[in-house]
């Protein structure tokens, strides 16, 4: 990764002698499978990261050595009959597909360590995890490591759109993709993959959910045209096997987002009704040529009847219809189609509708088929509720839906970090099957799991803000194990990606546990108010900056009083939660005060439970986050001299820029709430326009 950051893979020397005496005992020498692309993956790998590390080259033996001090061994018992002899077979077997052993172990008097598994994949994962407790400085000196991931499917949404080498909700630059010139391969490909195997991930869908231009004219002149239904086109999925093969290497399987009207658009067909033959028979074909190319392909990823994209309406059919025609394609193949649930504009709250038109279809979609439902009902916004579909599709197969890019939360400019918002996700008890049912256990089986919406791009730090990183790394960390803790996640990250000074990482973890928060604050006051910002024609504008008059529907704001009645009285959205949820969201006592003027609309001067108003939380809230903000830039700036001058630049002109926005979005937010209220702020600090 010479040419672009190194992220969290820096692979920095170990100094402690004790440390790299051991390390140098049991991988200067390495004893690697060599029968599988993901074998030359690991050896690779090894090769980049141990002489970094110990500074010494390893040696790769075709047999296991005998004289050296020690060894690494890397294999799968069928692989090494040393593997055979040192691991009981019932500890192997009884992994999952993806998952791993790491142990110390002694063969013929040599202290050796080994990395198994029962796939090549699950020795990819491994052997990333080894490095990652050297690289941390871990002991391993009696290693004992069993991992299974939660979840067997975890995937990264890429939203490229392909041939314009940009990237829809991409702050990191124009795409890593460079389409025109496929199946000719980039470095960068490589690294991307390296990046993602080393966090668990084991799927990609190259392309935008937006495979053609919506039928009204997009806010955002930069997206106005889709072509990704192209790649369905023979020429471009021949095109695709070189990409294909360098994701193989590292256990992740490539997929992609598709047209429902690609029997029209990719074939000769003048209908996509998916009750018409000729249109199944055409998805069959198409489905037998994908995976003659790609035999590891898979599935199909169905934006429909969203934001202008054709689907199974348009023929008076139902989304179970339209998903299980394509499905059937995939059927024989072992393929899956991930059907995403964010559908809205039917009805005057959109948080009602995805759930009024998804749950009445549970039970009858294909068994290769996948909800993809996104964490809140709205969309993405720094704080919205548990989407109710979570627990109420109990015959389906869903998988979630997080958004790694930060397109509500300051985007590749401020520093905020996802991972204690998906938490809050992860740990929301839905009562599915009564008190102690989180959502994190409703996602495990072999055809659900976790997607995120990526976030890399052409910047030579990936992410468009080097901290904007550590939101990729979650993902992937939240996708393999959701129990991991917050604390856990974010000291691995630091300390691989910044190394062991311990005054810097105290700092980065303050700023990443705090940022999210104070986002949150001065981006909507808190109360569980959301979508404040402009949808304005310039790029940077969409989604970016503040202007609550212009959706004034999503926050109820009136002379009355502000938030959006979703109750019994109002849109009526409570009750899609089972009790006791529905009970403590409807009553304006009990509803937890962060999300209190989502499901409630409340006069400007209500009290809160310590006898602050409404009105007057919301100006505080909107004043401490911009201090929070300015607060954790002062702490960036203390660590110059001892972050590389770099990173301590990139990251401090991004402070300057978020306190700048951030300053906006109080004034802003704050002068429209004076306005509508007529409630001066009782600290003197909002002045009304005259």
């Amino acid at each position: 990764m010479n040419q672009y950051d190194d992220c969290w893979l820096r692979y920095e020397r170990v100094t402690e002698n004790d440390r790299l005496e051991s390390y140098r005992r049991r991988c200067r020498h390495a004893y690697v499978a060599e029968k599988a692309p993901e074998h030359g993956a690991i050896r690779d790998e090894l090769r980049r990261a141990l002489p970094d590390l110990l500074g010494t080259e390893p040696h790769f033996w075709q047999h296991p050595p005998t004289t050296a001090d020690g060894f690494l061994a890397i294999g799968t018992p069928e692989d090494m009959t040393m593997i055979a002899d040192s691991v009981p077979a019932d500890d192997i077997a009884e992994l999952s597909s993806g998952g791993y052993l790491i142990r110390s172990v002694t063969w013929n008097g040599l202290d050796c360590l080994v990395v198994t598994a029962t796939t090549d994949r699950g020795l990819v994962y491994g052997t990333f995890h080894l490095l990652r407790l050297l690289n941390v400085r871990e002991s391993i000196g009696d290693l004992e490591v069993r991992q299974d991931p939660a979840y067997e499917n975890r995937l990264l949404n890429q939203w490229d759109t392909p041939f314009h080498r940009s990237v829809e909700r991409g702050y990191g630059g124009e795409s890593i993709f460079d389409w025109e010139r496929l199946p000719d391969l980039r470095t960068r490909y490589e690294d991307y993959a390296r990046l993602l195997a080393s966090v668990g991930i084991n799927g990609i869908v190259l392309n935008n959910v937006n495979t053609t231009k919506p039928a009204r004219a997009s806010a955002n002149a930069a997206f106005d045209e889709f072509e990704g239904w192209q790649l369905l086109e023979s020429r471009r999925l021949e095109d695709l096997t070189g990409l294909a093969s360098v994701f193989r290497r590292y256990g992740i399987r490539p997929y992609l987002s598709v047209n429902f009207a690609s029997p029209m658009l990719v074939g000769d067909l003048d209908t996509a009704d998916p009750l018409d033959k000729d249109v199944q028979a055409w998805w069959r074909r198409k489905a037998d040529e994908v995976y003659d190319l790609l035999p590891d392909f898979g599935g199909f990823l169905v934006k429909a009847d969203s934001e202008g994209q054709p689907g199974p309406y348009d023929y008076g059919r139902d989304h179970v219809t339209g998903a299980n025609a394509i499905a059937q394609a995939l059927k024989p193949h072992g393929g899956r189609v991930w059907w995403r649930a964010f559908v809205y504009g039917s009805h005057e709250d959109r948080a009602v509708q995805a759930y009024d038109t998804f749950e009445p279809l549970d039970g009858d979609f294909a068994d290769n088929v996948t909800v993809q439902i996104k964490n809140g009902p709205i969309d993405f916004q720094p704080r919205e509720p548990v989407s109710p579909l979570f627990g109420a599709l109990s015959e389906t197969a869903i998988g979630m839906e997080l958004q790694i890019t930060q397109e509500y939360t300051g985007q590749g400019v401020h520093a905020t970090y996802h991972l204690p918002m998906w938490k809050e996700v992860f740990e929301f008890d839905t009562h599915a099957d009564g008190a102690g049912t989180p959502v994190k256990s409703l996602l495990r089986g072999d055809e659900q799991g976790i997607v995120g919406v990526g976030n890399v791009g052409e910047d030579y730090n990936w992410t468009g803000h080097y901290l904007a990183q550590a939101n990729l790394y979650a993902f992937g960390r939240a996708a393999w194990s959701p129990d991991l803790s917050v604390e856990t996640v974010t000291d691995e990250w630091v300390r691989q990606t910044f190394g062991a000074d311990e005054t810097v990482g105290d700092v980065i973890k303050d700023i990443l546990r705090r940022s999210w928060e104070a986002c949150i604050d001065y981006e909507t006051g808190g109360l569980g108010l959301l979508h404040m910002m402009h949808n304005g024609e310039e790029h940077l504008e969409n989604h970016y900056y503040p202007s609550p008059e212009e959706w004034p529907g999503y926050h109820g704001a009136s002379e009355d009083g502000i938030g959006v009645d979703r109750t019994e009285s109002g849109s009526g959205y409570v009750a899609q939660y089972p009790e006791p949820i529905a009970d403590r969201y409807g009553s304006v006592e009990r509803c937890p005060e962060e999300l209190l003027l989502f499901f409630h609309h409340l006069p400007w001067d209500h009290e809160l439970e310590d006898g602050t108003t409404v009105v007057q939380r919301l100006y505080d809230n909107c004043f401490a986050g911009v201090d929070e903000v300015k607060r954790l830039r002062e702490r960036w700036h203390a660590l110059e001299g001892r972050v590389d001058e770099r990173r301590h630049r990139h990251v401090a002109e991004r402070f300057d820029e978020q306190v700048s926005n951030a300053q906006r979005w109080r004034d802003a937010l704050t002068a429209y709430f004076r306005e509508y209220s007529g409630i001066p702020d009782e600290r003197g600090r909002v002045r009304r326009d005259e």
